[in-house]
């Protein structure tokens, strides 16, 4: 999905004409532009931390049980799984570095934060669509300008929809409950 049909989806709901077909944008359209996108980026960081996180994997060097952060590709949240010969290795988190109980070349699986896009990008993860995605940026973009009503209508609609994705083919494990009259 490109970074264009979300926002070109924003200015529809918002009833605006779709102001990316246009050659010469006015600083104020330009402006309207620019905070859709910061906004996209916030509820796709929103969506990729909370609900369905991007993975990674890597070969790493672990010095003296420390895996740096700095020198992985990817902008780290948290690390998955760790596995060296064939087996899988503790690791933990501390500061800006990761822990693991041995030396030497394993495998690391991680999430990650990708980087802002920009508008002629595109946002290569098949699992939210561009009308989610739109529903959750109209949700930050609401926000901001304090339309408290709409905010909450577009996020309640973009949480639905990812929680759909999160929990798509697996079953949903509910504890023992208790009837009460």
């Amino acid at each position: 999905m490109l970074v264009k049909d979300v926002i070109r989806e924003c200015l529809c709901k918002m009833g605006e004409k779709d102001l990316l077909s246009e050659t010469e944008l006015s600083d104020e359209e330009q402006a309207l532009i620019d905070r859709l996108l910061a906004a996209m980026n916030i509820a796709y960081r929103d969506a990729v931390t909370e609900y369905i996180p991007l993975y990674a994997e890597e070969e790493v060097t672990v010095s003296e049980g420390v895996i740096l952060t700095d020198g992985l590709s990817e902008r780290a949240l948290y690390p998955v799984a760790l596995t060296a010969g064939g087996r899988r290795v503790n690791i933990r988190v501390r500061g800006g570095e990761m822990l693991a109980g041995f030396s030497g070349k394993g495998v690391l699986r991680y999430a990650y934060l990708p980087e802002e896009a920009e508008l002629d990008d595109e946002i290569a993860d098949m699992r939210i669509t561009a009308a989610a995605l739109s529903d959750g940026t109209l949700a930050q973009f609401y926000f901001t300008d304090k339309v408290f009503d709409l905010a909450e209508a577009y996020d309640e609609s973009f949480r639905a929809a990812l929680s759909a994705v999160r929990y798509k083919g697996r079953p949903m494990r509910l504890g023992a409950g208790r009837w009460s009259e």
